[in-house]
């Protein structure tokens, strides 16, 4: 983020925004929604009741976006009726509606965190150049918009990046500036695959950052087949390579197959478990907390250094290399092993076990001494086991969160995953555990001990992570 090393992808889930109601009153609604409602009374058309529950969510990973859905109900209902004229009307009520919206406060916290110079819309309103331009002003805004039958002597490149501007790109088309735009699934599909053909002679420049930059995916839930490709065409090099870029999911990646796809063949893809405004608040989180606020029209300059962690503090205040600090997180079933785990830790050498037997007192505000203690801690230690993995909610889900985010901020080892099972960790087959925003654990060396005691090489290899760490030597 400091380094501005990051691409904001923008799904139609990003846009809830405040609209008039029929009451008089606005309230966060999903923009997409109301101009799939709107589409389907222009053209009398109904979506089945299999579809109309989840029409309201916004997007559903078997049929595709709201806007998508509707259109395809439309097609369905009048075969008199062109494509080409579905699209001019899908054009003109994203604009009308877009131009009554009161407010798009998600999109305004965004812009405001002045750490993105690049975005990539993928619903043809204005409103995420709006945003922008409030923030920036209109001269600090470059937009392109891209159609696979648009006049190829038109460019769309974008312009490359000067400090306090900001540049929107639109591969689906813009509806503002009149480009033809994709409506339903087939669309989508012809214009990233004409995209991959067209982008090194008519966007060099947006096709190159895009694939050297790590994606942020808000509010997409790309189906399966979509979400591969989309991937694939921003990235320069297969999908499975291991030195390739990050891509971020804000609980985008609902389709079971393309979690799994990720799981499988995208070591660098994490999908984290929150909500597009839930993830937001993480990043105004990170942000505050690594450098002071920007001025207003301006992007921020890289971030101060991170303060050092506790036991740095006590090694430099002592000069002795005194041990680390731990963090042990554990299924409270695992309690007995986990226990285990946090005397052998002190033995080793650890010199700050923090378990929560220990540390807990009467009168504590648990949620916010456990995550003081994670951002504080040196390293980090999710116990697995099949019982955690059997469990679908618990406290140590959401440590192991914070524990996944903190990582990124950390250019060394900080997750020391151990298993209890009888089995060695990287043959148990964790079905939660392996997957989702906790898929890289099964990426990092593997540590294990059955019932929590340890075995000989793992010992060992504990207590050069110590050594290592009093000689100033984490990596």
């Amino acid at each position: 983020l400091s380094a501005r090393g990051v691409v904001p992808v923008i799904g139609p889930e990003m846009l809830f925004v405040d609209l008039p109601q029929a009451s008089g009153e606005a309230g966060p609604v999903p923009l997409y929604r109301v101009v799939a409602e709107r589409l389907l009374a222009t053209y009398g058309a109904e979506l089945p009741s299999s579809d109309r529950d989840g029409a309201g969510s916004g997007a559903d990973s078997n049929s595709g976006w709201s806007l998508h859905r509707a259109v395809a109900q439309v097609l369905a209902t009048n075969r008199d009726v062109s494509t080409e004229r579905v699209r001019r009307s899908v054009s003109a009520i994203v604009k009308d509606t877009a131009s009554a919206v009161s407010a798009s406060p998600l999109l305004d916290r965004l812009v405001a965190l002045r750490v993105f110079d690049l975005f990539v819309c993928l619903t043809p309103d204005d409103l995420l150049v709006d945003a922008l331009r409030r923030a920036l002003g209109n001269d600090a805004v470059d937009v392109g918009a891209y159609a696979p039958n648009a006049d190829s002597s038109v460019a769309v490149d974008l312009a490359p990046a000067k400090p306090g501007t900001a540049r929107v790109f639109f591969p689906l088309g813009r509806s503002a500036a009149g480009t033809r735009i994709a409506i339903h699934e087939e669309d989508a599909l012809e214009y990233f695959y004409k995209f991959q053909e067209d982008g090194a002679r008519r966007a060099p420049n947006l096709l190159t950052e895009l694939r050297s930059r790590d994606l942020l995916l808000l509010g997409c839930s790309l189906p399966d087949w979509l979400g591969r490709g989309f991937l694939r065409m921003a990235n320069e090099t297969r999908l499975s390579s291991q030195d390739k870029k990050m891509e971020f999911f804000a609980a985008d990646a609902q389709d079971p197959a393309l979690n799994g796809f990720l799981a499988r063949f995208n070591p660098n893809a994490t999908v984290f478990p929150w909500s597009p405004s839930e993830f937001v608040a993480e990043l105004e989180g990170l942000v505050a907390a690594s450098r002071p606020l920007a001025t207003p029209g301006t992007i921020a300059a890289p971030a101060s250094p991170v303060a050092p962690t506790a036991a740095a503090r006590r090694a430099a205040s002592t000069g002795n290399g005194a041990g680390p600090s731990v963090f042990i997180s554990y299924a409270s079933e695992d309690r007995d092993a986990a226990r285990s785990i946090a005397d052998a830790l002190l033995a080793i050498g650890f010199a700050d076990v923090w378990f929560d037997r220990v540390k807990l007192v009467a009168g504590d505000d648990w949620s916010d001494r456990i995550g003081a203690a994670i951002e504080d801690c040196d390293f980090f230690v999710p116990v697995l086991s099949l019982q955690a993995d059997r469990r679908r909610e618990g406290v140590f889900w959401e440590e192991w969160r914070k524990a996944v985010v903190r990582a990124m901020r950390v250019n060394d080892a900080f997750v020391l995953p151990i298993g209890i099972d009888g089995a060695a960790p990287d043959r148990c087959d964790y079905q939660r555990i392996f997957s989702g925003f906790t898929s890289d654990f099964r990426r990092i060396h593997l540590t294990h001990a059955p019932q929590g005691c340890f075995a000989t090489d793992a010992d060992g290899q504990l207590r050069q992570v110590v050594e290592r760490f009093r000689r100033g030597d984490r990596g």
